[in-house]
């Protein structure tokens, strides 16, 4: 992993794609509010069947509060336009003695020559849910950025919107036991709340970039694995998300605000991409549990004309 600054950033040469992916027909979409009446049976196997067919399904109706959501992005937003020395603060842990994944960074990706236009914040999540920051946060927002992008504000909302998912992911897991068969619907959730569990909450940051090709799609976050059971995603309204289906075919899954995205893989080995619009910003959150070891390729490109 290599730190890059600003400068360093920009000029990445990122690797064309030849041509654009399909949008996918159907999503495969999960009500979580029926699963508390006499609906939950068929989520249960509406997320079975997801998992066996794509490896990717929406979840609806997932309890996560709106307004909770929108100040998360703003702050996030709002993080990502400081100045890059102020966010390079949140990087004291990664470049800690014996180094360390955590707090804020923008790299190269993977050891195959992709190259990653993306900027990114990670840290640690206890089993209790709280987002456990080993790194400091920067200081005082510009004056025009929300109350939200301030240290405290921003460390108290991640710790909100993380128990606020890992509530909602429980509910998924005991859904994806039941589809399963298994009598014990609580087999996955008691790994994810054990005190000994891992897990990680990262913010991604894909900035606009001016093509200078006309018609290019280029590389943004290349093909990889990541080695989670799963992996859930909220992103803005940028378009970019794509799956790869089993049949090797890549389809476009339309963004979607107000929902969550959830990626399985190992056995059923959904890798995905993630584009990125040419002159939009992506905003990205991603929550990972390593209670099990899966895998999602992923990579993120990004649109020219």
């Amino acid at each position: 992993m290599v730190v890059l600054s600003k400068g360093e950033l920009e000029q990445i040469a990122l690797p064309g794609v030849q041509r654009a992916a399909p949008p996918l027909a159907a999503v495969p979409e999960v009500d979580l509010s029926t699963a508390a009446t006499s609906g939950r049976a068929a989520a249960a196997r509406a997320v079975a069947r997801a998992c066996e067919e794509h490896g990717f399904f929406k979840v609806t109706g997932h309890g996560v509060p709106r307004p909770l959501l929108a100040r998360v992005e703003a702050a996030a937003t709002a993080f990502f336009a400081l100045p890059q020395r102020e966010k390079e603060k949140a990087a004291a842990a990664v470049a800690a003695p014996g180094g360390g994944p955590f707090g804020y960074n923008s790299k190269r990706i993977g050891g195959n020559g992709d190259l990653g236009w993306v900027e990114y914040l990670l840290l640690g999540v206890t089993a209790a849910g709280a987002a456990a920051a080993p790194v400091a946060l920067p200081g005082a927002p510009p004056p025009s950025a929300p109350a939200e992008a301030s240290p405290c504000c921003f460390r108290d909302l991640l710790d909100e919107y993380v128990a606020a998912v890992r509530r909602m992911t429980c509910t998924v897991l005991e859904l994806m036991a039941e589809g399963l068969g298994l009598e014990d619907r609580g087999v996955f959730t008691r790994l994810v709340l054990d005190g000994d569990s891992d897990s990680m909450l990262r913010v991604n940051h894909y900035p606009p970039k001016q093509q200078q090709q006309q018609g290019s799609r280029l590389t943004g976050f290349g093909e990889h694995t990541d080695p989670q059971i799963i992996s859930v995603l909220r992103s803005n309204a940028t378009a970019g998300l794509e799956i790869e289906l089993r049949d090797g075919t890549w389809v476009a899954v339309p963004s979607d605000t107000d929902s969550f995205f959830v990626n399985v893989g190992d056995a059923l080995q959904v890798p995905c991409l993630i584009l990125l619009l040419l002159l939009h910003a992506l905003i990205s959150i991603f929550f990972f549990f390593f209670f099990m070891k899966l895998a999602i390729r992923c990579r993120v490109l990004q649109l020219g004309y």
